[in-house]
């Protein structure tokens, strides 16, 4: 079984020898054996095809005797630091699985590591994942289900956009891309430049209390608005105060396909999303809700036009992949942003042997230039962040900074609530 790569997933493989990589921890409380975490690992495998797939000559090749996921066990250390350094480790992408896990195994609890290569999924396939792995912790007969195919193009494109004008536009706007692509990377000189050092990537992690999360909630519904648009204000704002004229103007918010591709499931991994992107002006003489009222329109609308055309245009743009990837790494960029929020995650608190003590809420980086990336998702009552980018780029500092100018800002739109936890 094999299929082609999509033009997302060969961006995001690079020359397959570059870490660009996706990593997930949730902490458990109580017991866990080694046991049933390795029968959790080969049914997860067992499942999905992609996790028993390598890639050749841009294809991903089912294998039928995979490699095992492997688990490593190790003690003295917290998540924080293996996160980093799974971001930091290629996966040897002629080999499968793509995928590793790090047991964090300490007296009071466990951390559970997930690590993938970006290429092979998005954030809700990541946590698919994650949650099969802790059903079966707590259960090993559970059946998870199979999936028997790899999902294709056809899966995602309907047939009747795949004939007539609408195929004819997506040849056109793929030329467009492919051209556009060209002309960027010329512009774009090497010379005396350097990719960026990974051993200078960083990661911030912080919580809000369930007081400042509930209270977030509440205003948000109250005014009218997203809690993601309201977040995107005020991440942008903070940007601004920290790095002026050259903060964030453009926040780009990633959604989930399934929303939109019925074939899609939520149990599925798969790497391809859809994005949206929106600009926001300097207008800090502008209440905050305001603007964030001002904004949410023009983001529902985007969301609304949102649909697989640009996925199926970008197949008929492969060519343009080295020269996107020259202006993604070599280009001279700002500091816009990259902003995931999973949401309310779903998974129960209480299970058999153990309870979910917490979710972090994922990391990732790439080998582009701008490794701007802040990720949040709530699990019980609590929201959860982390910032990821360099030091080469945005320095640690100027990022702490941020942060604290995010937590201010939230602290002054929002009713008096008990504090904020940072940890």
């Amino acid at each position: 079984m094999k299929r082609k790569l999509l033009f997302p997933e060969r961006l995001m493989l690079g020359d397959g020898n570059t870490p660009f990589n996706v990593v997930s921890a949730i902490r458990i409380k109580g017991s866990i054996s080694e046991e049933n975490l390795v029968h959790a690992l080969a049914c997860i495998q067992a499942k999905h095809p992609l996790l028993r797939a390598n890639i050749i000559d841009d294809h991903y090749v089912v294998q039928e005797q995979p490699g095992t996921i492997p688990l490593k066990i190790v003690h003295s250390t917290d998540w924080i630091t293996v996160t980093l350094a799974e971001l930091a480790q290629p996966f040897d992408t002629t080999t499968a699985p793509l995928a590793r896990v790090t047991w964090i195994r300490t007296l009071h609890y466990s951390d559970l590591v997930l690590s993938l290569h970006h290429c092979l999924c998005d954030g809700g396939g990541r946590w698919a994942l994650m949650k099969e792995i802790i059903a079966l912790l707590d259960n090993p007969s559970k059946d998870i289900g199979m999936h028997r195919s790899l999902l294709t193009i056809e899966d995602i494109i309907p047939a009747a956009q795949r004939a007539g004008w609408p195929l004819m536009k997506a040849k056109l706007v793929g030329g467009i891309v492919k051209y556009g692509s060209q002309l960027l990377a010329a512009l774009v000189s090497t010379k005396g430049k350097s990719k960026t050092n990974r051993e200078k990537d960083y990661l911030l992690h912080w919580k809000l209390d369930e007081g400042m999360t509930s209270a977030l909630v509440r205003q948000c519904k109250a005014m009218g608005v997203t809690v993601n648009t309201a977040l995107c204000v005020a991440l942008a704002s903070a940007f601004r105060k920290v790095k002026g004229e050259q903060g964030a103007a453009k926040v780009t918010c990633p959604v989930d396909i399934r929303k939109y591709v019925p074939a899609i499931t939520k149990d599925s991994i798969f790497s391809v999303g859809l994005s949206i992107t929106l600009e926001i002006p300097d207008e800090h003489t502008r209440p905050f809700w305001t603007r964030v009222q001002l904004l949410q329109p023009i983001a529902t609308d985007k969301q609304k036009r949102l649909d697989t055309s640009m996925v199926h245009a970008l197949e008929y743009a492969h060519s343009a992949i080295p020269h996107m990837i020259k202006f993604l790494t070599y280009g001279k960029l700002n500091y816009n942003l990259m902003f995931s929020n999973m949401g309310q995650l779903d998974i129960d608190e209480h299970w058999r042997t153990f309870d979910i003590e917490t979710v972090f809420s994922p990391a990732v980086i790439g080998p582009f230039a701008n490794p701007n990336t802040v990720l949040t998702c709530t699990y019980k009552g609590q929201m959860d962040f982390t910032f990821i980018s360099n030091d080469d780029f945005l320095a640690l500092d100027d990022a702490r900074a941020i942060k604290d100018a995010l937590l201010k800002i939230l602290k002054e739109v929002l009713p008096s609530t008990t504090p904020i936890l940072t940890i």
